[in-house]
């Protein structure tokens, strides 16, 4: 099932299939919106394990809370926690592209399938040497 364009979602009341159907929702996350339920505010949703404030964003032209079901003017931005570090800090905005490694386990296995991709490469770059 997929959303028409103009349609949004209400977090409170949608399906599991409705909340799949959205981009960047997959059956866990979208359980997992289902069991933290009511919403008082679309904020709310960093409650859930896996939705940060850059995926709230994403997902913030697709959800609605409340009756309303027609696609609202652009979502305000979310305001950031202030923190004092010394990194700099970088303000995504509105973006398309977001990188969904939002766990340490994520981000290994990764690194892992680029280690191995590699190691393979190089076997097979020797192995191709060697039958010369």
């Amino acid at each position: 099932m997929t959303e028409s364009p103009l349609q949004l979602v209400d977090i409170n009341r949608a399906s599991l299939e409705e909340l799949v159907a959205i981009r960047g929702i997959g059956p866990g996350l979208a359980q997992g919106i289902i069991d933290y339920r009511p919403y008082t505010e679309i904020n709310d949703l960093v409650r859930v394990p896996g939705i940060n404030q850059i995926k709230l964003l994403g997902l913030m032209p697709f959800i609605t809370i409340g009756e309303k079901k027609t696609k609202k003017a652009a979502p305000k931005a979310i305001p950031q926690p202030e923190t004092k570090s010394a990194a700099p800090v970088t303000n995504l905005g509105h973006t398309e592209t977001f990188v969904f490694l939002e766990d340490r386990n994520e981000r290994q296995d990764a690194i892992l399938i680029v280690l191995g991709g590699f190691i393979f490469g190089l076997i097979l770059l020797m192995l191709h040497r060697s039958s010369r």
